[in-house]
């Protein structure tokens, strides 16, 4: 079996925010949301977490920006933002919507439903580690979507890093004992 052992990084971002209006909650955006429940998807990307689940826990499945956050709604080159959505097409809609103009960052091409956890939400239990998008780095969010199940190295809500490794080890020894 090979040796597991805890990462533990302090990641520091530096990133200008062109964008110091107050957000609110443009009518895009609200559509948006309302097709994602129409169609099936306002369920958590990561972790398939529906919103009665969300909300018995006290979260919610938000509306995360996949492709270009709101804050660089200012300076994105919508043409370039089309053809990445178009290239990572997570619910369909890039290559259903492909013959239309791009022109907001709250286009439906552009959200990908998301827990609060999974989203923004630090985890007290981990020294306010965060699971989310905007948490960590693009590798160690992505290996949440991809990784094996009962494998997910990202400590998870309520979990401490610990028990994580010790999650890890059972289900490695699991697949090993399947494969003997």
């Amino acid at each position: 079996m090979p040796r597991i052992h805890l990462i533990e990084r302090t990641l520091k971002v530096l990133s200008v925010d062109p964008n110091e209006v107050q957000r609110t909650e443009s009518h895009a955006f609200r559509e948006a949301k309302k097709r994602l429940r129409q169609d099936g998807h306002y369920t958590c990307y990561v972790c398939g977490m529906t919103e009665a689940e969300a909300k018995a826990k006290g979260y919610a499945i938000e509306s995360h920006h996949f492709g270009c956050e709101w804050q660089y709604a200012d300076i994105v080159d919508f043409q370039k933002l089309k053809t990445f959505l178009l290239q990572h097409d997570i619910y369909g809609y890039s290559r259903l919507l492909q013959h239309q103009p791009l022109t907001t960052v709250d286009d439906v091409r552009n959200q990908m439903a998301l827990c609060t956890p999974h989203h923004r939400l630090a985890d007290k239990a981990v020294g306010g580690a965060g699971l989310g998008a905007h948490d960590v780095d693009a590798p160690t969010w992505t290996i949440q979507i991809v990784c094996k199940d009962g494998m997910n190295p990202v400590p998870q809500e309520g979990e401490t890093a610990e028990q994580a490794v010790q999650r890890i080890e059972e289900a490695l020894r699991e697949e090993q004992g399947a494969q003997a």
